[in-house]
């Protein structure tokens, strides 16, 4: 079964949602990537969002589906942090994101979950207002 796949990387994950007020959603309907129409069952994600002052901040591990491989091996791990009242800038809706895993393998992922989600954090506590873009 897929899901088990994640059994470790789960625990810590809802480990670090539990401590900063969250949950971990997991995959929730079909998709689509690049033009790559993906279904639910195949579509496996884990995200921990959550709100810091007028900032949303992700920590989102999803399939890479860049060459349109709806079974690629490759996972993408990624922070990712917009203004929650969603105003935007001149540069059009203000949002950062940084890749810290890009086409991996889920095994590479696994073994560094604990590096990974500290990066997470130290990246995303560090995100500030005129890192969106938004200079007000």
């Amino acid at each position: 079964m897929r899901k088990h796949k994640f059994k470790q990387i789960d625990i810590k994950l809802n480990g670090l949602a539990k401590k900063l007020g969250t949950t971990v959603a997991t995959s929730g309907g079909g998709a689509s990537f690049d033009g790559v129409t993906v279904p639910e069952d195949k579509l496996e994600m884990r995200r921990i969002v959550w709100i810091d002052g007028s900032i949303g901040k992700a920590i989102i591990i999803t399939q890479n589906f860049d060459n349109g491989n709806i079974d690629s091996p490759d996972w993408d791990f990624q922070n990712f942090a917009w203004l929650k009242d969603g105003s935007s800038s001149e540069k059009g809706s203000p949002f950062w994101q940084k890749f810290l895993l890009r086409k991996a393998r889920f095994e590479k992922m696994d073994s560094s979950i604990d590096q990974l989600l500290q990066q997470s954090l130290e990246n995303l506590n560090a995100i500030k207002k005129t890192d969106l873009g938004y200079d007000h």
